[in-house]
């Protein structure tokens, strides 16, 4: 049985494997997984430390599909990575291993996930879901791991894609570090009012004030405004932070001794994408394309870490910055790093 917060495991989560824009090799993937195991549903879940992010997937309910994330305590995908084995669940409402949230909220009743792994560690899962109580042959899984195999492939090349390219002079890398993390700081402030709104909204903190993230008004804790800012300094987040682990992995490359840069920015990264489930149903609402009601539950699964996450992006920044500062003043003074 795995540990689901191994750091070793964590770290083989990052770069361009936990971004949400659609990949086609991925797509083609879940759609083969839908059409094998004759299901609604089929996706790529990693699972992360709070949430399971819906890589790639098929017929999602379109909450789901906007947010792509369910928590990870909700997920039915853990059980795979943890054991590291397949799991089938013929009938979710009698199968007593399972959460229940997703069998109340969108009748999901039957699953077959197989691990996906990266380096000998399970990262996620290639499942297929539907509606019904059903049975899945053998062959289903053993097509569905075969399928695996692809999506892992897939997702380490979309990693090596964007590794950094040639070298700078580290100094001018450093200096960027910390450029970064200054941009990284202040978006992730104005992000902090508006998820903590959004927590306070769903009943999480039963001592603060009530506030709709969604809907809240100029008196409120957050306006309209507000939350417009905070998803686009999120949108922004991301570019900056690929750049930045960029830059930290080539640091490290020429400063072994700077190797904490890349776990920190991986960190941040994970963090970032816990966050992100959130900042996309928000956008969801303001853009007219979710209705409230479909907002809460999709908000309803990925809130109760984004509290979690949001710290641990802003002790990940502030750790690379100081890393950067360091290693600024060792090369400074002729230093070995």
């Amino acid at each position: 049985m795995a540990d689901l917060n191994d750091p070793a495991r964590l770290a083989e989560l990052h770069g361009a494997m936990l971004r949400t824009e659609a990949d086609a090799l991925l797509d083609a993937c879940v759609g083969r997984a839908a059409k094998l195991a004759r299901a609604p549903i089929a996706f790529v879940s990693l699972v992360v430390r709070h949430i399971q992010l819906l890589r790639a997937h098929h017929g999602l309910p379109l909450e789901l599909a906007v947010s792509c994330a369910t928590s990870r305590s909700n997920s039915f995908c853990q059980l795979v990575v943890r054991d590291d084995v397949p799991l089938v669940v013929e009938d979710a409402l009698r199968d007593h291993r399972v959460p229940k949230d997703l069998v109340e909220s969108y009748g999901i009743r039957a699953y077959a996930g197989v691990p996906v792994r990266v380096h000998g560690h399970a990262i996620g899962s290639l499942c297929a879901l539907d509606v019904v109580p059903r049975r899945f042959e053998p062959r289903v899984i053993q097509g569905l791991e075969q399928l695996a195999l692809d999506v892992a492939v897939r997702l380490s090349e979309l990693v090596e894609r964007d590794a950094p390219l040639g070298s700078a002079d580290l100094q001018e890398r450093l200096v960027r570090i910390e450029q970064a993390t200054r941009v990284l700081e202040r978006a992730l402030m104005a992000l902090a009012p508006v998820i903590a709104a959004a927590q306070n909204a769903a009943g999480l903190r039963p001592h603060a004030p009530q506030v709709d993230a969604m809907h809240a008004t100029p008196s409120a804790l957050v306006t309209l405004a507000s939350l417009r800012a905070a998803v686009g300094c999120w949108r922004d987040m991301g570019s900056v932070a690929d750049e930045l682990c960029d830059e930290a992995a080539a640091v490290a490359s020429s400063a072994p001794a700077a190797s904490g840069l890349v776990t920190a920015a991986r960190t941040l990264a994970r963090s970032m994408a816990e966050v992100g489930p959130l900042v996309r149903l928000a956008e969801g609402v303001l853009e007219g394309t979710l209705e409230e009601t479909a907002a809460e539950r999709g908000r309803s699964l990925v809130l109760r870490g984004a509290i979690d996450a949001h710290e641990a992006a802003c002790a990940a920044v502030s750790e690379i910055r100081a890393g950067a500062l360091r290693a600024r003043g060792a090369t400074s003074s002729g230093a070995t790093l």
